[in-house]
């Protein structure tokens, strides 16, 4: 019978950031994409915050984002 790591840890998983550091970087580089394209939607298009052109592709950008920044994480490093 094995015991769990308390740590969340494994040896597969020895040097990788943890989930929840993962995420965080990944919010961490996504919201402020996300703002960012927001504002300059409202400024070129004089729309309201909740028309479909203010958050679509603000929503957009930062999904990628996010999704990249968790992809590049989840994936390691190509360096040896």
């Amino acid at each position: 019978m094995t015991v769990p790591d308390p740590s969340g840890t494994d040896s597969a998983s020895a040097g990788r950031p943890s989930r929840r550091a993962v995420i965080g970087y990944a919010l961490l580089f996504a919201l402020p994409v996300g703002v960012g394209v927001a504002v300059m939607m409202l400024r070129v298009t004089a729309a309201t915050p909740t028309d479909a052109l203010v958050v679509g592709p603000s929503l957009a950008l930062a999904a990628v984002v996010f999704l990249l920044v968790v992809a590049v994480s989840v994936s390691g490093s190509p360096e040896p």
